[in-house]
């Protein structure tokens, strides 16, 4: 069950709103202006821990974005990519000086015309790669999304001198211009347009509680706090969970009431296995923002993760009630009930799912995987198939087809399938198990081995895998190599008493008996029950001549119903 993350992605605007006191661009000569950050304490700082602690009149917001953007891609030159933000200021307070304008709301539209209409900075309708939160990339593509423009927007306003604010709202960023008698809400995934309140009210549902961060006009430390909720998504993508918690967590010291924060948050604690403390986080975020049904899905992850199935299913079930198409919401509330051997309620969450999107891939597969582990292989090999057929590329359907083969004894048709998955998807561990499992069933040994090996590479703490690798060596009659595996795999599940036996059977293949006895009386003082460490003890004790243990053992053996040789038996007087 993967969280759903949270980032301020702009939902893309399709409409484009009426500009803000649009006036006609103008050409006109340059002079000497001056900008109205110059100034500023934080122009000379290149730490956004400094640059932070500054207070807020002294922060210059395109200094401190900049700072962000070098710290992700180190190449990013600060001082060149600020001397275009203050050329394009430099081009806007000279036009606005040939109209004699002030740094007052009238220079709003020339803001717009010269973004948006003559350097065509546009808007993307996704927020997918990370690259595109920075200052650097969006003046390079001219391409950003709601927070990466709108930063730049104020990194523009500031050095004009206008009295501009980032505003916030669930999942959005944009622009408000206030000077404390006019308010105008700047929309820059429209072209500068404008949108009022009741706009972003009924659009985005901001909650209405008094400490809310949402809909005012935040302070350039707030809006950082923003950004840095996005930063942290930035390094989740990645794989650096570490910094990417350091700034989620400093972007909910913040702004404490920024639910996405809260919960990008929770999901790294559940990432970590902190389970407790994402249910935390979830539920302060739900207390924040009590409508946003992915946040109940990702609590119940949480729950999930606790073995708390009663207040999972509740969970979803609120996620499913405030939003009736979140498909995997139903799909998880379907995997708890698979854990809990609910067949049929699973089945009929996925089946409701399925009434949503016919055709999706998941959701077949998931039923696919239920009728398999019911052994009803028929059923589930169709859906494969059906999920196959929609997207080819679909490793994990071909991983679930494989088995279900491999279950019907058609093992070759299983490697074809198992084959077609590792080249769509060649990490997945589950192909390489298969397509090994297949190989031994087709008694090619060979190839068995080759294919744990390379399974291990992938998985070098999967017991099961070294096991199985140790006896294909065995079998093989490569005794050292097996017993390496068989070690490998102890120190990975010490209590595993077959594996004692194993390498027990190694080292009498060996002729080795005296190394084998203790790895047999392991295996027994594990598990008293296991007759056939007792036999293999008996055969090596005889075989050092000690006949009084061996006795002993192969009358164990025997008496656990293990079919101990004859031969032994009576050479035993048994």
């Amino acid at each position: 069950m993967i969280p759903d993350r949270t980032t301020l992605r702009c939902r893309y605007f399709r409409k484009v709103f009426p500009a803000v006191l649009l006036i006609a661009s103008l050409s006109v000569p340059a002079s000497a202006v001056s900008l109205a950050n110059s100034n500023k304490r934080g122009l000379n700082l290149y730490s956004i821990d400094q640059i932070l602690r500054l207070d807020e009149k002294e922060i210059d917001i395109g200094t401190a974005a900049l700072v962000l953007s070098r710290q992700w891609a180190s190449e990013s030159n600060i001082q060149r990519y600020r001397a275009k933000i203050d050329a394009m200021a430099t081009e806007i307070l000279q036009r606005m000086e040939a109209k004699r304008i002030g740094p007052d709301a009238r220079a709003i539209p020339i803001i717009n015309e010269y973004l948006f209409v003559e350097q065509g900075f546009q808007p993307l309708k996704t927020a997918d790669n990370p690259d595109d939160l920075f200052m650097n990339t969006v003046l390079d593509k001219k391409k950003g999304y709601c927070l990466s423009l709108s930063v730049l927007y104020l990194a523009i306003a500031e050095r004009i001198g206008l009295p501009v604010h980032g505003v916030v709202v669930p999942g959005h960023f944009f622009v408000r211009y206030d000077d404390g008698q006019r308010r105008y809400n700047i929309e820059t995934t429209s072209r500068g347009g404008s949108a009022d309140d009741e706009h972003y009210i009924k659009q985005f549902k901001p909650p209405k509680s008094e400490n809310s961060i949402y809909m005012t006009s935040l302070s350039s430390h707030q809006t950082f706090g923003c950004f840095f909720n996005n930063l942290g998504n930035c390094y989740v993508t990645i794989g650096d969970i570490e910094t990417a918690q350091g700034w989620l967590e400093r972007a909910a010291r913040i702004n404490p009431s920024l639910s996405e924060a809260r919960t990008n948050l929770g999901n790294i604690y559940l990432r970590k296995g902190w389970f407790n403390d994402a249910v935390e986080q979830y539920r302060v975020a739900i207390r924040l923002v009590p409508s946003d049904a992915r946040i109940h899905n990702n609590l119940a992850n949480a729950f999930v993760e606790l073995e708390d199935f009663n207040s999972a299913i509740a969970e979803y079930r609120q996620a499913i009630n405030m939003q009736k198409d979140y498909i995997d919401a139903y799909r998880n509330l379907a995997s708890v009930f698979r854990r809990q051997g609910k067949f049929k309620e699973a089945l009929s969450e996925l089946k409701d799912a399925l009434g949503l999107d016919s055709d999706d891939t998941e959701t077949i597969r998931q039923i696919a995987d239920l009728y398999r582990e019911k052994k009803e292989c028929g059923s589930a090999m169709a859906l494969y198939r059906k999920a196959i057929k929609l997207k080819p590329d679909l490793a994990i359907a071909r991983v679930g087809l494989g088995y279900c083969l491999l279950d019907s004894d058609k093992a070759q048709q299983a490697v074809e399938q198992f084959d077609q998955a590792i080249r769509a998807d060649a990490r997945n561990p589950n192909a390489y198990f298969g397509l090994a499992q297949a190989y031994n069933k087709l008694g090619m040994l060979p190839e068995e081995i080759q294919s744990y090996q390379a399974l291990l590479t992938l998985e070098p703490n999967l017991a099961a895998a070294r096991q199985n690798l140790g006896n294909a060596l065995h079998t093989s009659k490569s005794y050292p190599e097996a017993i390496e595996q068989y070690s490998l795999a102890i120190q990975l599940q010490p209590d595993n008493s077959g594996l004692y036996y194993n390498v027990g059977a190694a080292y009498s293949s060996l002729k080795q008996y005296q190394k084998a006895t203790a790895y047999f009386r392991k295996a027994i003082e594990l598990d008293p029950q296991n007759a056939a460490a007792h036999n293999a003890l008996a055969i090596a004790y005889y075989m050092l001549e000690q006949f009084g243990p061996a006795k002993t053992h192969a009358a164990a053996a025997k008496q656990l119903g293990y079919a101990v040789q004859k031969e032994l038996l009576k050479a035993l007087d048994l």
